[in-house]
């Protein structure tokens, strides 16, 4: 029997997130574009654009692309945990020194100090590769700051379960929540799983559409011929 293979998250992310900001905003009128660019050549998977209430206009982004590289980093951190290395090289110092201290003469401490310096390479060489793992994620992260908008979505193929007693997940959550953005799943059940909502961001000048080369387009597709474009 086939084993069960993840959902691909570009086949649930559109729907959900339209009907995320149709509920939150009471929009009728809400722009989906797929793989638009930013003035500097960047790609977005997704652009959500509407016109708000009060005339202005909102804008939400989807990325996915890193979405694959993401979950393989997640999903083999949750079934193996760290690398087997950082038991070679503790049990390789623990023999080296022990060795040492028996040629001495002196193999009781040099066990007893053996031991120290082993559980204390455990110990660096697992901080060590934690914080690279969680500095891959922060990297992968970075590549939102290219593609602005009100507010930035990160989606993920991955099972929602896998970000439990996770110390990688976590770390991904705590990114993404000083970045201010939110994070959607979908797993083998092929159900959209909002993780954390994003914050807000604000423009400083204009508004984030300005960001985008179909800036035009879209903006006249929202509010008509009558409005000037923003600069």
């Amino acid at each position: 029997m086939p084993s069960q293979r993840e959902s691909n998250i570009n086949d649930f992310a559109f729907d959900f997130l339209r009907s995320h900001y149709s509920a939150r905003f009471g929009a009728k009128h809400i722009l989906v574009d797929i793989d638009e660019q930013t003035r500097q050549g960047h790609t977005v998977q997704g652009l959500f654009s509407l016109q708000k209430e009060d005339k202005s206009l909102f804008l939400a982004s989807l990325h996915t692309h890193n979405s694959p590289q993401i979950a393989r980093i997640l999903t083999r951190y949750k079934k193996n945990g760290l690398s087997m290395l950082r038991y070679a090289s503790s049990v390789f110092v623990l023999l080296l020194v022990t060795l040492a201290g028996w040629r001495l003469g002196f193999l009781v401490a040099g066990l007893a100090v053996a031991v120290a310096l082993a559980a204390g390479i455990f110990l660096l060489h697992s901080i060590a590769e934690n914080k690279l793992h969680a500095r891959q994620l922060r990297h992968l992260l970075d590549e939102l700051k290219k593609t602005p908008a009100d507010e930035q979505w990160l989606g993920l193929s991955i099972s929602s379960l896998t970000f439990r007693n996770n110390y990688l997940a976590r770390q991904l959550l705590l990114a993404c929540e000083r970045r201010g953005i939110g994070i959607i799943t979908v797993g083998q059940r092929a159900k959209v799983v909002l993780m954390k909502e994003p914050r807000q961001a604000t423009c400083r000048r204009g508004d984030f559409l300005s960001h985008y080369q179909s800036d035009a387009r879209i903006r006249q597709a929202l509010l008509g011929d009558t409005v000037l474009r923003v600069a």
